[in-house]
């Protein structure tokens, strides 16, 4: 049994402003006051995006978390989120994938942010597509190559995408909308998530992920993948509330608040 008190007791006493007015539109279903949007407006750059580093240089990571938020908020036709999408469009490349941005290289970024490496292009293709399909804004994706023509060139021979396994869940809800639910490209990437999913290997931040994806290709409570994903994630609520993070303790509030839309999603928040 999910404590959701403990969690939001939590969120409001170690977390920022941003944090604490997505739980409560979460929990509220309601858009956040002004001067949650207010600071979020006041972290973009120049370029549009938003940055991992305090420098003026966006990056699409950094961006895509921010649209998250943005869905967590609630939120759909405001400026702020036409904007955000207007930059991630602005950088899909001629294949139809997206890369980080190259400046990016002179942070040393972390493995799954060092533009040119594949893995990085996987991976932030598949979770692009996937926001502006949730967004209905996934009609602008064909402007160039579509997406699906990306992402199929790296199916492996177990089914999944290659690289990170996030790569393969974000792509379920792209391949869920072109080429369709009852495409060979959906079912058995579907197919192979359950068969490859490990409840022990994964933190509150991989299952709430993972929940999020299997939500946005319509799956709910009577999945058993479903099922198995929202029991290890309740499993995983620590004592005081929070759901830890494997990337430190600085990250428990943002997996806290992943792991209770998820499972408000999903009904089991009464």
């Amino acid at each position: 049994m999910v404590d959701v008190q403990r969690a939001v007791e939590f969120v409001r006493k170690e977390c920022d402003v941003i944090l604490q007015g997505r739980l409560e539109s979460i929990l509220e279903k309601r858009k956040p006051d002004r001067t949650v949007l207010d600071t979020i407006e006041s972290m973009r750059k120049s370029d549009g995006g938003f940055a991992f580093w305090d420098q003026d240089i966006s990056c699409i990571t950094s961006t895509l978390n921010v649209v998250g938020w943005l869905d967590d908020l609630s939120l759909s036709e405001e400026a702020v989120v036409s904007k955000t999408f207007d930059f991630l469009l602005r950088h899909q490349q001629k294949d139809g994938g997206w890369d980080e941005i190259e400046k990016v290289s002179i942070f040393n970024p972390p493995p799954f942010m060092v533009p040119g490496e594949m893995n990085t292009r996987i991976w932030l293709t598949a979770c692009c597509a996937h926001w502006f399909i949730r967004f209905d804004r996934a009609k602008s994706l064909g402007a160039k190559t579509h997406p699906t023509e990306f992402l199929t060139q790296h199916l492996s021979p177990s089914g999944l995408i290659k690289g990170y396994l996030y790569a393969s869940w974000d792509s379920l809800v792209m391949f869920h909308y072109n080429p369709g639910p009852e495409s060979d490209a959906f079912t058995s990437l579907l197919r192979a998530t359950r068969e490859n999913f490990d409840s022990e290997r994964h933190d509150g931040a991989d299952l709430a992920w993972l929940l999020r994806c299997l939500r946005d290709v319509g799956l709910g409570t009577k999945d058993e993948l479903v099922v198995r994903v929202l029991n290890a994630l309740e499993k995983n609520q620590d004592e005081n509330g929070s759901w830890i993070s494997a990337d430190g303790a600085e990250f428990s509030g943002m997996t806290t608040v992943d792991a209770i839309r998820v499972l408000n999603d999903f009904g089991r928040i009464k």
